[in-house]
């Protein structure tokens, strides 16, 4: 559905084997760089390590969070992908409220939550969840603004993407019903106070997967 959509918009869809690492010539990050430097007037946007990322959030979604929160806010919980959102959205928060804990919640699979205990890099797996989780360590996730780490996978993920829609009428993408199971979870062992979980993604782009039964059955995911 995503590539359906940017080839409708005329855009060159370049597909890379998801299989491979991250230094591997084939892999997203290395085709993206090299692409950028073949092609005249090329921009790439890197948002796994360019700062505008991160102070973005910090300037904008941070402040917009807390003054629809009136200020009150206990807990903060995102999907953590490149960084930028949970990173510069947390240091906002906590600066208003030194308190304020914050969940990155990632999927099983990634490198992240690992990275965060240990301070080493594990092997990546692969899961079905998208824009979430990484094999690399972004520059943009700062990990001093990240108090813990909750990971999810990909059938209690997706199960809850299906009652976002069915019970809420929140039609999301699947990263946010993985950050709605995160902060489930996270919040059963806290003993009240008001969370807040970002959801940046709309489901309209997934219908062909997440929201189609059979393509959940060849996964052996269950809704």
């Amino acid at each position: 559905d995503k590539v359906n959509m940017l080839r409708a918009m005329g855009v060159e869809v370049v597909i890379t084997p998801s299989e491979v690492g991250p230094d591997h010539p084939e892999s997203y990050y290395s085709v993206a760089d090299r692409l950028a430097k073949e092609r005249p007037n090329a921009v790439l946007g890197n948002q796994y390590h360019n700062p505008s990322n991160f102070r973005t959030h910090y300037e904008t979604t941070g402040p917009e969070i807390w003054d629809q929160m009136d200020g009150k806010l206990d807990y903060y919980a995102a999907g953590v992908g490149t960084g930028g959102t949970v990173s510069g959205t947390s240091k906002f928060l906590k600066e208003k409220n030194p308190k304020l804990v914050t969940f990155g919640i990632d999927p099983v699979g990634s490198i992240l939550t690992e990275y965060k205990r240990s301070g080493q890099m594990s092997e990546a797996h692969s899961y079905l969840v998208e824009g979430v989780g990484e094999d690399i360590i972004p520059d943009n996730v700062k990990f001093e603004y990240i108090d813990k780490f909750v990971q999810v996978n990909d059938q209690e993920s997706i199960s809850t993407l299906h009652r976002l829609a069915k019970e809420e009428g929140i039609f999301a993408g699947s990263s946010c019903g993985m950050a709605v199971a995160g902060a489930i979870k996270a919040a059963k062992d806290l003993p009240g106070g008001r969370m807040l979980v970002v959801l940046p993604d709309g489901g309209s782009k997934y219908l062909g997967k997440f929201y189609n039964a059979e393509w959940l059955a060849s996964k052996g995911i269950k809704v």
